[in-house]
């Protein structure tokens, strides 16, 4: 069975006054699925008719981050909600990567790395870096997350989003249908002192969603 695929691009920015931006568009590629392989284009799987097994990818819209930097560092923290919606019954798998193989924050003269941790093994948020984090997924713990402008390090840990040369970095999965679609809230968080350049810092996460 081939599965299907749904791609949402979201670009992130960061401005001293730090501002985190998602602009979202998407691009779908489809697949059609069929449990009857004796009968090309028919037969069904689960509640989709051949070709009708479709994937959709949503979110919340333009999570906004901002942080005053201060001489030992301030940290600023969002969310991003992201639906995915799939009569599928063996579920779907989420996941994300940034859109080159940079995952820094670019700026014009300077960059904010990712985060050092990753999702088995996050770390606490280091100065002038960004990441990610997942209430309750892998190694993150279950929070809970909550906002935060221009504070202290948070306590809880965060992870890197991987580069596109990198494995992507799975954010949710279900093994069963997804009607009424899923969400999961995806944290971001940004910590700068003021040796940051004032700029604008971006990067780009493309979030993709396959059909199990």
């Amino acid at each position: 069975m081939t599965n299907q695929r749904f791609r949402q691009v979201k670009r992130l920015i960061s401005v001293l006054i730090f501002t985190l931006v998602s602009v979202c568009c998407v691009q779908t590629v489809s697949y059609a699925d069929t449990t009857d392989s004796s009968v090309y284009g028919s037969g069904s799987f689960g509640d989709c008719d051949y070709g009708t097994c479709t994937i959709t990818l949503t979110d919340t819209g333009v999570p906004t981050l901002t942080v005053v930097p201060t001489p030992t560092g301030a940290c600023s923290v969002q969310s991003d909600t992201v639906s995915v919606l799939t009569d599928s019954t063996t579920g779907y798998s989420l996941t994300m990567t940034t859109s080159t193989t940079n995952n820094a924050m670019q700026g014009t003269t300077t960059s904010l790395a990712t985060s050092s941790g990753t999702s088995g093994a996050p770390v606490t948020l280091a100065v002038n870096t960004w990441g990610y984090r997942v209430d309750g997924l892998a190694s993150f713990g279950t929070g809970p997350t909550t906002t935060q402008s221009s504070g202290s390090v948070p306590s809880v840990t965060f992870a890197g989003v991987p580069s596109s040369s990198q494995s992507s970095t799975q954010v949710a999965s279900s093994s069963s249908p997804a009607n009424p679609a899923q969400d999961t809230k995806v944290w971001y968080g940004v910590c700068a002192d003021s040796s940051i350049p004032v700029d604008t810092y971006s990067a780009t996460v493309v979030y993709t969603a396959v059909t199990n």
